[in-house]
This record gives C-alpha cells, structure tokens and sequence, in this order.
C-alpha cells in the first residue's frame, strides 16, 4: 500500500501529529534516508521534516545512523506503534486511581457549562455519554459520520457491549442512511421541517448541543432541571414521531 493511501487521521489518535504521520509514512516507503530525501518524499520543508524526525526518535518509533558522515533515519516495524499504544494504556490505569481521587475530592459545581471545539470535543462527549446506561437524543444524522467517522463507529460500537438503551429522533430524510444501520438505537422520525440541523443529548444530568460547522462546537450543561426539561420535550415529540 502507498503511504498516500493511509488515512493520517488514524495514526492522529493515536498521538501523531500531521507532519510526524506524514514524515513516519514517508519513511515507511523509503526505509532508509536521510532527511532531505524524506522531507522531499513527505511533501513538507526541512525544519519540520527534522523536527517531527527527532520526535518520532523521542517515541521510539525512528533510529538513526551515521553513513559517510551523513545521518540517515530507518523506521521501526510498524507493529511496534501497538506496543507503545499498550505501554501508554497501562501507564494510564496506573496512574487515573490517584487522578480519580484528586477530581472526587473537589468541591462540584452543581451547575455548569463546558463548550468544545473540534472532533476531539466531540468524540469526548460521546464516550462521556457511554457512562450513562441509556440517553435520549435529537437531530440529523448524517452530520455525524461526515465529522465524526471513525469515532462514530467507535461509539456505536461501544454502545452495543456496554448495552446502552438509546433513543433517537431524526430527519425523515436520515431514514435508510449508514448512520441509522450501525446507530443501535431506537429511532423514529418526524418531518425535515420540524427536525433540528444540530445533534443533541441528555444522559445523566447533562445535555449536549453539537452545532455542525466546519469546526464542529458543542455546548454541554450540567444541570439537573435543564435534563430533566429536555427529556419531557423529548417524551412529547417522541409520542408524535412515528416508527
């Protein structure tokens, strides 16, 4: 496979930053080069070729050598990315007990509201969601697989093991779409005209508002009453939605 063919927003998720995905794929391709080759081969300048190269070495995932006075860099096999992915996972489990403890020790608002910005908000929210054993929701549909993609897939899936109770009012027109076959939720609809073009949530005591613009923003409000006012609204519209 071509590195070109390598969806980049992959390796993002799993700490890569653009130009490390784009300098490691690269090298991939080239295994053994130095860093004009690759930053030729990579598409990007000298500087961040060799920036994203000496974090890349930092990680463990590039060595280098020294040949005819001139330093050139190899990439480590590909299945030593997992082995860090499971080195920084049990580092994590080590550390969140002490974390949970110092979050639970605070003193907590009663009420607040938190904004996101981007997909990295977004996909927070939708694993905060998966500790709820059910939620309610509004919205268009296919929003999210365009902004969210693998992450949507992530959650679904997710969501079907932890056995998650969802309910879902959508477009009629998201009828039939991607989104609806992999939601495991249970959906009904109501006319395009009345349906909302942003997604929202109540779980727990919290609600979502996801506004879809290029850089998705979501508006989470931790509050009691105003769950509680989302899901009789919910409740209304969906004894009118239809199956």
């Amino acid at each position: 496979m071509e590195y070109s063919n390598v969806d980049t927003n992959l390796l993002k998720q799993i700490g890569f930053s653009e130009s490390e995905s784009q300098t490691y794929l690269a090298l991939l391709r080239l295994r053994n080069a130095h860093a004009g080759k690759i930053s030729k081969s990579s598409q990007l300048n000298r500087t961040t070729t060799y920036d994203a190269l000496n974090r890349l070495i930092e990680k463990g995932l590039v060595t280098q050598a020294i040949t005819n006075n001139r330093r050139t860099f190899q990439p480590i096999h590909p299945s030593q990315i997992l082995e860090r992915v499971k080195n920084m996972e049990e580092t994590a489990k080590e550390i969140i007990p002490e974390l949970t403890k110092l979050y639970d020790s605070s003193e907590k608002p009663v009420e607040e509201t938190v904004v996101y910005c981007g997909r990295k908000g977004i996909k927070h929210i939708l694993f905060d969601i998966l500790k709820c054993k059910e939620y309610v929701g509004m919205g268009f549909s296919r929003y999210f697989l365009e902004n969210m993609k693998h992450d949507f897939i992530s959650f679904q899936k997710r969501k079907k093991e932890l056995k998650t109770k969802a309910r879902v009012i959508l477009a009629e027109s998201a009828r039939d779409t991607e989104e609806v076959k992999i939601g495991f939720s249970n959906v009904k609809y109501i006319p395009d005209e009345y349906a909302s073009i942003t997604t929202s949530f109540a779980y727990g005591n919290q609600v979502a508002y996801i506004i879809w613009m290029q850089t998705p923003i979501a508006t989470v409000i931790t509050s009691e009453i105003v769950a509680q006012s989302y899901r009789n609204n919910f409740e209304l519209m969906w004894k009118v939605a239809k199956p």
